[in-house]
């Protein structure tokens, strides 16, 4: 087996219990501050993932860069579509130039993390469901008699003693004939000091590498 065409649709910082630029000269100092185009890309209900409620949700758009914040009193999201390697530096940069425009004394940051999403396929091409289940599951004494497995997809929560990583194979539209895979990565860390530039650029870079170390890894099982 070889993994083939992965590529990377999203990454992202969310920051749970911080609204970002929630006042007009915040906006301004960051419009100023990035050196190129911010658009308001819309605004809507979003809902709150703690209480279950619905809230305001503000979008802005740096399309050049291919960045949008989502921003609402309990969480702000800031990602970048299509992302390389290298461009994470500018994801982080534009992130932290949004918090450092935000004044958050009377704000509580709760929590941050990462996300990735990426999609990749496989030689010889095998339907997903079956790739992923080779390599994840060891099922065949749970099915009833006479059932034959064939096959699946699962997530897998792992802690590194600072940071929970939640990681999700589905599928690629959870279409049970597709060979391609997609996959998303959460690295979630429960410190409640913001983070410095310096320091989303290196879970940012955390997040793309070990990513890629597991899906050469998740690869090698059926090896």
């Amino acid at each position: 087996m070889a993994v083939t065409t992965v590529e990377v649709v999203k990454a992202n910082l969310v920051l749970v219990g911080l609204r970002l630029l929630s006042a007009p000269e915040e906006f301004e100092d960051f419009r100023r501050a990035v050196g190129t185009d911010v658009q308001i890309a819309g605004a809507g209900l979003a809902t709150n993932i703690q209480s279950g409620i619905a809230e305001p949700q503000f979008a802005l758009a740096l399309n050049r860069d291919r960045i949008t914040l989502e921003l609402s009193p309990s969480r702000s999201a800031v990602n970048r579509d299509y992302p390389s390697r290298r461009d994470l530096s500018k994801l982080a940069e534009i992130a932290g130039q949004a918090i450092s425009s935000t004044s958050v004394e009377e704000q509580e940051l709760r929590a941050f993390g990462f996300n990735i999403e990426l999609v990749f396929d496989q030689e010889p091409e095998t339907p997903a469901f079956s790739y992923l289940s080779k390599r994840l599951f060891d099922v065949d004494a749970l099915g009833s008699e006479g059932w034959r497995f064939t096959g699946g997809s699962g997530k897998l929560i792992f802690d590194d003693g600072e940071r929970r990583w939640t990681i999700a194979l589905e599928p690629r539209f959870s279409d049970e004939i597709e060979s391609r895979v997609f996959l998303s990565v959460n690295l979630h860390n429960a410190a409640r000091k913001l983070p410095t530039e310096c320091d989303l650029r290196k879970y940012l870079e955390d997040l793309w590498d070990e990513t890629h170390r597991f899906i050469q890894r998740l690869d090698k099982r059926g090896s």
